[in-house]
C-alpha cells in the first residue's frame, strides 16, 4: 500500500483490512484483469481504490474508467474514490445520467485521471466522440453481474469497442458470480478468479420475520417509526406500493425519503442526503438500492415485499450490518412467505408473533439471529425459559380465552333472550 494511504489510515485508528482487500491488493497493483467476489459490506470499494490509484499518473489524462450500475452507486464511489485520490493528486469525475451534460463536458476538458460512471452516459459521450479513452489503463465494473446483463452489456460493449487495447487490465467486482463466458467473450481474455465469499467476516445480523397482512404493513412501520434511533431502508417490489405507502407515511407525519429510478438525480441525491443525515426516518426504495449502497451504521433494512429470489435478499441485507457491525433484516408476509424465504435463504430466521412485540426495540448487541429485549443481562437472555414456567403461561392464557368465550356466549344467549321478549306483556305469578 502506498505510504500516504498507509498514514492516512494510521491516524485514524485503522489498522486491519478485509480479506478481499488483502487478496486483491497485489494482482490489481501488478495489472491483472480479476474477477472478485466477496460478501456485501466487507469494503470492496476501498479494496480497488487503495491498489489502483498510485499506480496513476498525475496530469496524464483519464487512465482509470469505474462503472457502476446505479446514480447512487456511482455517486457514493466517487466520494470514496476522491477522498483518497487528492492524497496522489488525483482528479475524480462522476459522470452519471440524468446530471447536467454540460458541466459534466467542461469537467472533461480538464482531463481527470479517474471517471466513475454509469454505462448509459458513458457510451452516450464515447459515442459522441467526448471522452476518449485513448490513455485508459483499467476498466473496472462495480457490481459486475448486474452490468454484464443484457442491456448494459450492450453498452459497454460499445465502451470497450472504443479503447481497443488488449494491454488494458479488466477488474471485476461483485457479491455475485459472473457469467465467465460473458465477460470472456466481451473482453477477450481470462480472469483470475479471487473468490472470498467463504472466508467468515464476523457479523452479528439478525434475520426476523413479522407475519403481517398486507393491509396492516403501512400500520407496522408507524409502529417502527416510534422508536429510538431507528432508521431503515424499506424494499418495494413495485412503485406504486411504495408510493401508497409514502402517502400513508406523509399523513401519518413520519419523516421519510423515497428513492424512485425515474426521478432526477438532483431529487434522488436530496434523498439519500436526508437519510444519511438522520432527518428520515425511512428511505423507501426498490431494488434500485440494492446494491452497494452503503449508510454507515444503517440500524435495519425492511422487506415490505419479500425479494423474488436469494440473492436479492441477500444484497438487499447487505445494507444493514456492514464491516462486522451490527444490523437487523425485518421481512413481513404470511406463513406462506415464510416458507418460500426459508427455501430461498440459508440464514436463521427468527419468527416475531405478535403486533406488542412490534414495539419492543430490538437489541443490536446479541448474535447473529438472536433478539434480547431492552434492560435484559446478556447471560440470563441466552438461557431459554423452563419449560414448566412455559407450560404455565400458557395454561393460564388458555384458561383466559375458555373464560372470555363463556362470558361473551352468556351475554349472547341474554341478548337473543331479551330481544325475543321485548314488547310482551310481563307474566304475573300465578298466571298460565
Amino acid at each position: 500500500m502506498d505510504t500516504r494511504f498507509e498514514e492516512r489510515l494510521a491516524s485514524v485508528g485503522f489498522t486491519t483490512l478485509t480479506p478481499i482487500q488483502e487478496a486483491v491488493a497485489e494482482p490489481l497493483a501488478a495489472g491483472e484483469s480479476i474477477d472478485a467476489l466477496a460478501p456485501t459490506g466487507t469494503g470492496k470499494t476501498l479494496a480497488f481504490t487503495w491498489p489502483l490509484l498510485p499506480t496513476l499518473v498525475p496530469g496524464d489524462g483519464e487512465q482509470l474508467l469505474i462503472l457502476a450500475p446505479s446514480q447512487e452507486l456511482a455517486m457514493q464511489t466517487t466520494r470514496v474514490v476522491r477522498e483518497w485520490a487528492t492524497l496522489v493528486d488525483l482528479k475524480v469525475l462522476a459522470l452519471t445520467g440524468g446530471a447536467n451534460v454540460k458541466r459534466q463536458l467542461d469537467a472533461l476538458k480538464k482531463h481527470p485521471e479517474v471517471i466513475v460512471g454509469t454505462p448509459g452516459r458513458v457510451a452516450e459521450l464515447v459515442d459522441n466522440g467526448k471522452l476518449k479513452l485513448k490513455r485508459l489503463r483499467t476498466l473496472l465494473l462495480d457490481e459486475a453481474d448486474e452490468l454484464l446483463t443484457e442491456d448494459t452489456a450492450k453498452q459497454i460493449d460499445g465502451v470497450w469497442d472504443a479503447i481497443d487495447d488488449p494491454d488494458v487490465q479488466v477488474a471485476l467486482f461483485g457479491a455475485t458470480e459472473v457469467d465467465t463466458t460473458i465477460a470472456a467473450g466481451l473482453f477477450d481474455r481470462d480472469f483470475t478468479r479471487i473468490d472470498q465469499r467463504n472466508v467468515p467476516i464476523p457479523t452479528a445480523i439478525a434475520h426476523e420475520f413479522w407475519p403481517t397482512a398486507r393491509e396492516q404493513r403501512n400500520k407496522r412501520l408507524r409502529q417502527l417509526a416510534a422508536r429510538k434511533n431507528f432508521q431503515a431502508i424499506v424494499f418495494f417490489n413495485t412503485t406504486k406500493q411504495l408510493k401508497v405507502t409514502a402517502s400513508f407515511l406523509a399523513h401519518e407525519h413520519v419523516a421519510m425519503a423515497t428513492l424512485v429510478r425515474g426521478d432526477s438525480s438532483s431529487t434522488r441525491a436530496k434523498s439519500l442526503e436526508n437519510f444519511r443525515k438522520g432527518t428520515a426516518k425511512f428511505l423507501l426504495t426498490t431494488d434500485v438500492a440494492a446494491r452497494g449502497l452503503d449508510i454507515p451504521d444503517l440500524p435495519a433494512v425492511i422487506n415490505f415485499d419479500l425479494p423474488r429470489n436469494g440473492e436479492t435478499y441477500t444484497h438487499r441485507a447487505g445494507r444493514t450490518g456492514r464491516m462486522g457491525k451490527h444490523g437487523l433484516v425485518i421481512s413481513f408476509g404470511n406463513d406462506h412467505d415464510l416458507r418460500d424465504l426459508r427455501r430461498l435463504v440459508a440464514v436463521d430466521i427468527q419468527l416475531v408473533n405478535g403486533a406488542s412485540q412490534a414495539t419492543k426495540p430490538t437489541s443490536f448487541s446479541g448474535s447473529a439471529g438472536h433478539t434480547v429485549e431492552p434492560g435484559a443481562n446478556k447471560e440470563t437472555a441466552d438461557k431459554p425459559r423452563p419449560v414448566a414456567k412455559v407450560r404455565k403461561v400458557q395454561k393460564k392464557k388458555a384458561e383466559e380465552v375458555v373464560a372470555r368465550t363463556d362470558r361473551f356466549a352468556k351475554e349472547k344467549k341474554a341478548k337473543r333472550k331479551h330481544s325475543k321478549n321485548k314488547g310482551k306483556p310481563k307474566r304475573k305469578n300465578g298466571e298460565n
